[in-house]
């Protein structure tokens, strides 16, 4: 490890990267006022369809849809938001080249010409880094596309640039660290108020949605790490069922858990993009599921996804959530749902959280150990990474490193990992699909963080969903999240679809009055 060490110190000790968005800064001037005025009044709130029509309609150019996100992100997210860490280069010449393609009548499909942002652990194989946010990976760069990247990419996606993410998506320490911070990343910030908490490690992506910095971003989930900034930020996501899309090259925290999303502005954007990621990956047996399970996730949203179905609702976990509850009920029914108002269920974290954590220092430190081994990554080992961070602690591990310590010593074996790993998964899965049977429900549903709290539903790979539902008294942003059984993320889109159209309308966060 020690001539590791002498090439990392050279660098910046553990400062956050400094977004460079000079590169663009003369092509962004040559978006006038008037017209960023003109895109303003119609691209917050645009679905991914609208956008399509402004392109087909040659209203729009993505050369100019690229220009317009950049311009925003200089605008509000630099020293301000601090979402996106890192901008693609190449991000201007991919939009002229799908503009060329347009041109000359070539449309790869419903993502043709959009602009995403990824998570800072999504592995690219271009000019940009892929670090978890973690000073000892400020160098790193994934050796090539991870399989969701190149799917984005073969749809005709403009790949703008890598969003914040808390460091090693929360697997740290168990210090006070807030979430979205990273040493590399900084601390990313609510659009609806720098004092709100953003949530879980995906925070760059879904505020980076919210504040209209691309068509869509791109997250991944362990536990919560989708759903929490979604509802903390007022975005929309799906995190999907283990086994639809790919892991690879993905930093992941635990691969028994970890699954990809997408963070969207409708439903309707949502299954656009699941449509692309959804797909059999050879780098990763366990995608075998997507060739047979239900997919055509853009079918049928019409307004009709409840109908029929038994929704369990769980209590919500704070009493000005009450509205809302009765909101999400009076929905439900709205659509010829039957609702069963289930009891208030034991807190996960304090029935599977000790041995979630057992399980996740042993998954942690041989899934990223295997990732940093495959990417010849600067540092190869967790027991590396501590050292580095222990050079510099002020900068490099402001908050703390514990759970990275924990995760460098693990006595776990492999033989253990898998027998302990495989009987929670199933323990979890056992668990939810009996609160499922003794009450015969489709689907569960609940307000805010009751979901997160109340059903395991990440160890056991099933799929939840969250969708906008208004603002609470305080003004920050109110959601539903609904679960269901493996594979049921068609089912859960349309339901969500459904109940976004009985919910009060989103608005644009004012970023012109962010303090």
């Amino acid at each position: 490890g020690a001539p590791v060490q002498t090439a990392l110190a050279k660098t910046n000790p553990g400062e956050k990267r400094p977004l460079n968005i000079a590169i663009f800064s003369q092509a962004i001037t040559a978006l006038r006022p008037a017209r960023v005025r003109a895109l303003d009044g119609v691209l917050p709130t645009a679905t991914i369809a609208q956008v399509q029509t402004e392109l087909a309609q040659g209203r729009l150019t993505s050369e100019e849809l690229t220009l317009y996100y950049l311009w925003r992100i200089q605008k509000y997210d630099l020293d301000k938001l601090n979402a996106v860490t890192e901008l693609n280069p190449d991000a201007l010449d991919l939009a002229r080249r799908f503009d060329a393609e347009r041109r000359a009548g070539k449309v790869r499909g419903p993502l043709h010409g959009t602009v995403a942002l990824l998570k800072d652990n999504i592995g690219t194989g271009d000019a940009l880094h892929t670090t978890a946010g973690a000073a000892a990976m400020r160098n790193a760069r994934a050796d090539r596309d991870a399989f969701l990247v190149s799917r984005l990419r073969e749809a005709g996606v403009i790949i703008l640039g890598k969003t914040a993410m808390t460091e090693w998506a929360n697997w740290t320490t168990t210090g006070p660290m807030p979430g979205g911070f990273s040493a590399l990343g900084g601390q990313v910030r609510s659009p609806y108020g720098g004092k709100l908490d953003v949530a879980g490690s995906s925070s760059g992506s879904a505020v980076a949605i919210a504040a209209n910095f691309a068509t869509f971003a791109v997250g991944s989930e362990t536990w919560g790490s989708l759903v929490a900034p979604a509802i903390a930020n007022g975005a929309l996501t799906i995190k999907p069922s283990m086994g639809l899309i790919s892991r690879d090259r993905v930093i992941p925290i635990l691969d028994s858990s970890d699954v990809a999303g997408p963070f969207a502005r409708s439903t309707a954007d949502l299954a656009l993009i699941m449509d692309v990621l959804v797909a059999t990956d050879v780098n990763d047996p366990i995608t075998a599921a997507a060739a047979t399970a239900p997919k055509g996730f853009a079918r049928d949203l019409n307004g009709s996804g409840l109908r029929g179905l038994r929704v369990g609702v769980i209590p919500a976990l704070a009493p000005e959530e009450a509205p809302l509850q009765a909101q999400l009920i009076k929905s439900l029914k709205a659509d010829g749902a039957e609702v069963v108002e289930l009891g208030a269920q034991p807190d996960t974290f304090t029935t599977y959280g000790e041995e979630f954590l057992a399980i996740g220092f042993y998954g942690f430190k041989t899934g990223v150990e295997r990732y940093l081994a495959a990417t010849n990554a600067p540092v190869r080992t967790i027991t590396e990474v501590v050292a580095y961070n222990a050079q510099s602690p002020a900068e490099r591990a402001k908050y703390g490193q514990d759970m990275l310590e924990k995760s460098a010593n693990t006595p776990m074996t492999s033989a253990e990992f898998a027998q302990r790993a495989q009987a929670f998964n199933l323990r979890t899965r056992t668990d939810i699909d009996k609160l499922m049977a003794a009450n015969r429900l489709d689907l569960i549903a609940g307000t805010q963080w009751a979901v997160i709290v109340g059903i395991p539903y990440p160890p056991a790979g099933y799929p939840a969903i969250v969708t906008p539902a208004g603002y609470l008294p305080n003004g920050t942003p109110a959601s539903y999240t609904l679960t269901g059984r493996l594979f049921d993320d068609a089912k859960l889109i349309r339901a969500a679809h459904t109940l976004s159209l009985f919910a009060p309308s989103w608005q644009v966060p004012d970023l012109r009055k962010w303090r």
